[in-house]
């Protein structure tokens, strides 16, 4: 018992500990896990606030089958948070009433064959499928209202009130959908965008919170600034919370200013039946001229429908407040005008009475017949709704232009090709109204710049029920994309846009390209400026297969992404991922970034833990691959490029890079390459830059070059250079003519020319002297003799070398290869033995490690290889300070006694420049630890 009790405590605080919030900037090793206030992290896994579940604690632990987890709301002052609580249930037990009680698999009690009762180990905690429909279908629009005199005004500061002086007034618009709700807002022109957004219960307690806009009121989203409209998303609303929205017992609060000084306008969530239809909206506020007094904190919205066909008609529901007298308190009529205000003409006026007058929401609504002409002034957004008090109609009047409906929506399509297009181009399509019933539409032809000849395209809307059609655009079109802005839009286009009736059709030389319009909410991944084309990588695929996605990263620096494909069907089990570059470069390192498996033809979301820094740092430098795979087979069907993800200011690297430093990367990929001209290296590489005399290395991520000096030729006036080599050779005709080459360390040398070997880490050996021989070409090389104390006293030796393409050149080591066989040794590298490049006679035996044979160094301890089933893999030692200090002392003691002429910086695997930055960087952490 006092282990289980142990385990409890355990699993909650290590529950909370993988819950808390961390800045993906700083923390190193994982990105910031979105925590919100209505559900709970268990784990890697979200939970619903209310749900229940037996924890999974992994290994060494496992499943706890005995402790059950609930996520429970928590009150902080005015806030609801969520938090994860565990229980030993072992004593909950009934019990058994057989004599011979059974432990089932995964469970914690004991119980009787057949005894199907509800035990409290088992967790029924799955809602089925058609449940989670019909609860979408009884609760998806939802409308409110928010001025300063919402029932919950009450609860707000008093000074609140006096902060809205220009009495601001906004309406918002709320879908439920897949369990997320879909928020949009419409505020007063004279209101800058609100700072936060809080949900409330009835009680006013704060279930959920939004931040909107930073300092200035900025925001990441084209979409919402063109529009002046306020989007969002709250995903996987609480099954507690959903029953509040149903009870129209939730609200909102819209914030602006500072803690210190702020206002708010708040309003409930109500239903509204005409919203399922709504194609036009208006923002009531106090018309110029009334009594600014008596309409302190009033407001009011109107949900506009009409219909074209048989007979033009508009149904208009109006929800306001402010417009009654203090006397006034039982069937009070109210006046409603549609009219155009620049000609001061009224289309439609009717009183109705208000049967008991309410403070905060009063709701009336009227049908009429209208004309066609009416019909398209509405599209166009000329009309103007007002609606007075008949008592007072000067001084308590509330007014509003009638505008395309307020939810935050788009409309897209991928385009495909028709029999003389099909195969060879694709595209897509999305649009968008603004506020004044303008049509914004964009257009991307692929392949258009293969395609010189095209010279424009032609756009047609028409509606699939009448199969005619219904609008022809007059696009720009330039570099394969058609932009442009329909102001003169008729109403027989946005009926059917609405209704996801309308197709369009691009005429792109001699075919056509089509697809269907559908609409989407805009939120999270839909506020990115564009779309992105997935095209076929498989070209095995039918050539209707075709993809749209969304990508964007938010504030917090999370990614999120939305998904729609064609011609795939719907039951094929698939993965998005993204691949991650630095730079499109040869050899580049990539990161892998799973994002979701699903089925169909449709995947959004977002993972829980936010961007690392290091795909941070990938997405705001380089190149971005969204790839659709087979889950099964592992091809890839679909991808898209990112050229570059715009990431808000509060996620870009702290550092103005091009190609900023690789860090680590997942799967095991090599985590320190070196990038250099424009290519990537490998960690411990070596290669010949642009400059034939120059040669590098690839140490930590950092690149090490040196130059080499030639070697004096014994024809100093009659030599050439040949193209591609550092050195000049003789100008021996014979053997210029001959074109003979030496291969020797990954470099090609003409016949007879001279060099000097380069040495990891030390550059280019000036002490010896390398030679491709003109007769045998084989590389032979002899040490330098001279007395200097750089390269010592000793004899000049030679050795023969030849090497050839296929050879395996071990780091720092000359490959050699002899014509002698010896059958031992034969026997050794059948076994899986490596060659021995110094003795070919002695290869090395499968398993062990060595150091390779340097001519000018001998054996090179600084680099150790080992052989494995026939490969050898070599790796430099490091240098460390404590090589770098007997360096140090040796030459303090060299210069002050001179003990020694001779020194070799190799017998420390450290050359000069090195040990100079590894003091550099010493003494930088030795101040910094003094000032801490």
């Amino acid at each position: 018992m006092k282990v289980l009790k142990f385990l409890v405590c355990f699993a909650a605080l290590w529950a909370s500990t993988l819950a808390r919030n961390r800045s993906p900037l700083l923390d190193e090793d994982k990105g910031l896990t979105r925590n919100k206030a209505a559900e709970c992290i268990f784990g890697k896994e979200i939970r619903e606030l209310g749900s229940q579940w037996i924890p999974d604690l992994g290994v060494p632990i496992g499943v706890l089958y005995c402790m059950k987890c609930e996520c429970v709301p928590f009150h902080r002052k005015r806030r609801i948070v969520a938090r994860v609580q565990c229980r030993n249930i072992k004593n909950e037990c009934p019990e058994p009433t057989c004599d011979d009680p059974v432990l089932l698999p995964e469970r914690c009690c004991k119980t009787c064959p057949g005894d199907n009762k509800n035990e409290p180990d088992v967790i029924q905690d799955i809602v089925p499928q058609n449940v989670i429909e019909e609860e979408e279908r009884r609760i998806n629009h939802f409308g409110a209202l928010l001025t300063g005199r919402s029932s919950l005004d009450l609860r707000n500061d008093s000074d609140s009130k006096d902060l809205n002086k220009n009495n601001v007034v906004a309406t918002g618009r709320f879908t439920f959908h897949k369990r997320n709700l879909h928020y949009s807002f419409y505020i007063s022109e004279k209101a800058a965008r609100p700072r936060s957004l809080h949900f409330l219960d009835n009680q006013g307690n704060i279930l959920e919170e939004f931040t909107l806009s930073h300092a200035g009121g900025l925001v990441n989203s084209l979409y919402q600034n063109a529009t002046r409209k306020v989007c969002g998303i709250w995903r996987r609303l609480p099954r507690d919370y959903r029953k509040l929205l149903r009870n129209e017992k939730m609200y909102v609060v819209l914030i602006w200013g500072t803690k210190e000084s702020e206002f708010t306008l708040s309003g409930r969530l109500s239903k509204y039946v005409s919203l399922a239809s709504e194609q036009f909206s208006s923002l009531l506020e106090p018309a110029p001229g009334t009594d600014s007094a008596k309409m302190a904190g009033s407001g009011g919205m109107a949900i506009v429908s009409t219909l074209s066909s048989p007979s033009p008609s508009i149904h208009v529901a109006v929800i306001f407040n402010g417009l009654f007298t203090s006397h006034e308190n039982f069937d009070v009529p109210i006046n409603i005008i549609l009219g155009l205000d620049e000609k001061k003409q009224i289309l439609l006026e009717e009183n109705i009475k208000v049967r008991k007058p309410a403070s905060d929401l009063n709701y009336i609504e009227l049908s009429s017949p209208i004309s066609l002409a009416d019909l398209r002034s509405l599209s166009r957004g000329r009309v103007v709704l007002t609606v007075s008090s008949l008592s007072e109609p000067n001084n308590l009047r509330l007014s509003g232009n009638v505008i395309t409906k307020i939810t935050c929506e788009i409309f897209q399509t991928t385009l495909i090709g028709d029999k003389d297009l099909a195969g060879v181009t694709t595209g897509l399509a999305w649009m968008y109204l603004n506020n004044q019933g303008a049509l914004i539409y964009n257009i991307q032809i692929d392949n258009a710049l293969n395609e010189p000849h095209i010279k424009s395209i032609t756009v047609t809307l028409s509606d699939i029920a009448g199969k005619k059609k219904a609008e022809v655009l007059t696009p720009r079109f330039d570099s394969g994309w058609a932009n442009g802005t329909e102001d003169r839009m008729v109403h027989k286009v946005l009926e059917p846009l609405y209704n996801n009736r309308l197709d369009m059709r691009v005429g792109v030389g001699n075919g056509t390209l089509h697809g269907h319009l559908n609409a989407k909410l805009v939120a999270d991944a839909r506020d990115a400026p564009a779309p992105l084309l997935l095209k076929r990588e498989n070209y095995t695929l039918s050539t209707s297969v075709l993809g749209l996605a969304w990508v964007s990263v938010d504030n917090d620096c999370h990614i999120h992404y939305d998904v729609s494909l064609s011609g795939l069907g719907h039951e094929r089990k698939m993965e998005v991922y993204l691949e991650m570059y630095p730079i499109i470069a040869p050899g580049a390192p990539v990161l892998l970034k799973h994002l979701e498996d699903f089925e169909g033809n449709s995947v959004e979301g977002s993972p829980l833990e936010a961007l690392t820094k290091e795909e941070l740092d990938m997405l705001d430098s380089g190149v971005t691959f969204m790839k659709i795979k087979d889950f099964n087979s592992k091809i890839v069907l679909l991808s898209a490029t990112i050229t570059k993800l715009t990431l808000p200011i509060t996620c870009r690297p702290l550092y103005n890079n091009n190609v900023p430093l690789i860090y680590d990367v997942p799967g095991g990929r090599p985590t320190e390459d070196c990038f250099f001209e424009g290519k990537f290296y490998k960690k411990d590489s070596t290669w010949v830059s642009k400059n034939p005399c120059q040669m590098c290395f690839c140490q930590d991520g950092q690149t090490t070059c040196d130059r080499m000096t030639c070697p004096d030729l014994k024809c100093p006036r009659n030599n050439v250079t040949i193209p591609g080599e550092c050195c000049p050779v003789c100008s021996d005709p014979e053997i210029v003519k001959s074109n003979k080459k030496c291969l020797f360390n990954g470099m090609i040398y003409s016949s007879g020319s001279k060099f000097h070997p380069f040495l990891i880490p030390l550059g280019f050996d000036d002490c010896t002297v390398c030679t491709c021989d003109p007769v045998d070409l084989e590389i032979k090389c002899r040490r330098i003799e001279t007395n200097s104390a750089k390269c010592g006293k000793g004899s000049a030796t030679e050795t023969p070398e030849t090497l050839r393409d296929d050879d395996d050149i071990p780091m720092g080591g000359w490959p050699m290869i002899r014509k002698e066989d010896v059958s031992n040794s034969a026997m050794i590298l059948k076994e899986g033995g490596c060659k021995n490049n110094n003795n070919p006679d002695k290869p090395y035996k499968n398993g062990t490690s060595y150091h390779p044979h340097i001519a000018s160094l001998g054996e090179y301890k600084c680099v150790t290889c080992k052989c494995q089933n026939g490969t050898q893999k070599c790796s430099r030692e490091r240098c460390e300070w404590k090589n770098c200090k007997m360096i140090f002392d040796f030459r303090k003691g060299r210069s002050k006694a001179n003990k020694r002429s001779q020194f070799l910086y190799s017998d420390y695997c450290c050359s000069l420049k090195e040990c100079r930055k590894i003091r550099h960087k010493k003494k930088i952490e030795e101040r910094s630890s003094h000032k801490q």
